[in-house]
């Protein structure tokens, strides 16, 4: 660290910093509660620290963000002026930062939404192969913000990404990296497995450095690689869908009229990859890690929820196929989330999820169509009148998945819905009326009207009411 007090002037006459700061961070969690010091003590020694909590703040996330996705050390450095404290965090990642939209109650996601929200100025410089930059700004006077005022302002704040980085030149790659096709990617479910991958290793670098030594043996985990191997597919993923967009051959992936977040995407993509030597053995890692980040999330020792099985299945998929590509074997394409084992798996009742202090009785016996779904979306109660409208007998309905009600073209488009929902938080659908086909057991549809309800349960867990009754004719 290289305090230095004191006022001074630039080479160019303008006022120097009154106090600056630098140090080499590790890339591990307890260097974010040193950075913050670090900026209260510069400011303190300023005598500025007005500045100190929002300073503080936005340190914290942008930090958090290096230790967590570049997994790098950190230079931090500061220097505080007349005018402002101007904080600048660079990693040596290679790896560009990728835009995420998550809601304030989202496990991950926000942090740079709320830099932004804290800080006058922000900001991303010295992108190239060695790392990048990122910097942010507190000037003026302090103003006192509530949380109200802080999610307030978060919502409106921007972090737009392709403005902050403009013309930032790109890391081509080395020139013998291989390349790799990924044919028929799914960019609607893609985009939604990405959130819920954001949100589980997060979570997992949290369980690992709170366990420590103690953590469980045989864990396969390597984050650095696996952000590495998901960071190339997700990157190719949202630079097609960008450009699907901008040149008008995107299609919203949703009914008319549904009130779901979901972007407008191609139906799917035919990708090219080019993987460097490095990342060779990097996707099977992936595979590893995120096995054991959804083992851990099962056993409930994460704050997420296990990804659904067509989020796995589009995961394992991708990381299969760049593997076998590079020991030489062909592309095989997606074969698509309408697979039949995907809707017909049921649950043994032996697995069946205790919903203590929520009464199935009271959708069992109800005189209208009604079913009820768990956090994992499964069955777990459903209506006589509802189950004959759809050719089932209800015992035959209670544990299996809720896509065995939802028509194969809407599938992927429901399991992004609720991926979505589960990790941020997001609920366009509850308590608005849509009207949505519904797929019967011998393969035909009606046309209902539903009514979507959420009713928690005495131990945390989530039950979801669908009141479904046929929609009137004409």
């Amino acid at each position: 660290m290289h305090p230095t007090p004191g006022t001074s002037t630039d080479a160019d006459g303008s006022p120097g910093p009154i106090a600056s700061r630098s140090e080499l961070l590790p890339g591990e969690p307890a260097s974010v509660g040193r950075a913050r010091r670090l900026v209260r003590k510069a400011l303190d020694d300023a005598g500025r620290a007005e500045w100190a909590e929002a300073a503080e703040l936005a340190c914290s996330e942008v930090v958090s963000n290096a230790v967590l996705h570049a997994h790098t050390d950190v230079q931090l450095t500061i220097a505080v002026t007349d005018a402002g404290v101007r904080v600048e965090v660079h990693d040596f990642s290679p790896l560009l930062p990728l835009q995420r939209n998550y809601t304030e109650q989202a496990t991950t996601g926000r942090g740079m939404a709320l830099v932004a929200a804290l800080t006058s100025e922000h900001g991303i410089t010295d992108v190239g192969p060695g790392g990048k930059t990122v910097w942010f700004m507190v000037t003026g006077e302090p103003q006192e913000q509530s949380e109200d005022d802080l999610l307030a302002a978060w919502d409106d704040a921007e972090w737009d990404l392709d403005e902050l980085l403009g013309d930032a030149p790109l890391d081509p790659g080395p020139a013998d990296a291989t390349p790799v096709r990924l044919l028929g990617m799914p960019p609607t479910l893609w985009l939604a497995a990405r959130q819920h991958h954001d949100a589980i290793v997060r979570e997992l670098v949290l369980y690992l450095a709170e366990h420590g030594p103690d953590q469980p043996e045989g864990l396969q985990v390597d984050v650095a690689s696996t952000d590495l191997a998901r960071a190339t597919i997700s990157t190719a993923v949202v630079a097609a869908v960008d450009e699907a967009q901008r040149q008008g051959t995107a299609s919203r992936v949703l009914p008319a009229g549904h009130p779901g977040p979901l972007p407008d995407v191609p139906a799917v993509l035919d990708l090219e990859l080019h993987v460097p030597e490095e990342l060779r053995g990097a996707f099977a890692t992936m595979q590893d890690t995120l096995d054991t980040a959804e083992r851990l999330a099962a056993e409930g020792l994460l704050l997420s929820r296990p990804g659904l099985p067509e989020i796995v299945a589009v995961r394992d998929w991708a990381c299969e196929q760049v593997t076998a590509q590079l020991a030489g074997v062909s592309p095989s394409r997606w074969p698509g989330a309408d697979q039949e084992h995907f809707a017909d798996e049921v649950v043994d009742r032996a697995d069946e999820p205790d919903l203590q202090g929520w009464d199935v009785a009271a959708v069992r016996d109800a005189d209208r169509g009604v079913v009820a779904a768990d956090d994992a979306n499964r069955i777990v109660a459903v209506s006589r009148p509802l189950a004959e409208l759809l050719g089932w007998d209800p015992d035959d309905l209670v544990g299996r998945r809720v896509v065995a009600l939802v028509p194969p073209r809407l599938r992927e488009a429901h399991v992004a819905g609720f991926t979505r929902h589960l990790t941020t938080g997001e609920a366009h659908v509850l308590d608005v009326p849509l009207t949505l086909p519904v797929l019967r057991a011998d393969g035909s549809e009606v046309e209902a009207t539903f009514l979507v309800q959420k009713a928690p349960t005495d131990h945390g867990r989530t039950v979801y009411l669908a009141w479904i009754e046929p929609a009137p004719a004409g």
